[in-house]
């Protein structure tokens, strides 16, 4: 099991361990624009992330913590 502390880190995982292991007809379309997308910088939703991500088998549970500090 791998535990990973944003949807973002998930991700950059799942491009380098599963994606680039696929074979080239299923590299083709969304994922290929998703995978140049975040690898180029080019801007990818963390929403477009969390559906490619859902579609290989992670389970996303994502927490927020908001703190406020006062002075």
């Amino acid at each position: 099991m791998q535990t990973f502390t944003s949807v973002e880190e998930a991700f950059e995982w799942f491009l380098e361990n599963i994606y680039k292991n696929l074979p080239p007809d299923e590299k083709k379309g969304e994922l290929t624009a998703a995978w140049r997308n975040y690898t180029h910088k080019l801007g990818i939703s963390q929403k477009k992330m969390v559906s490619i991500l859902e579609r290989y088998g992670f389970s996303i549970n994502v927490r927020t913590i908001v703190t406020y500090k006062p002075d």
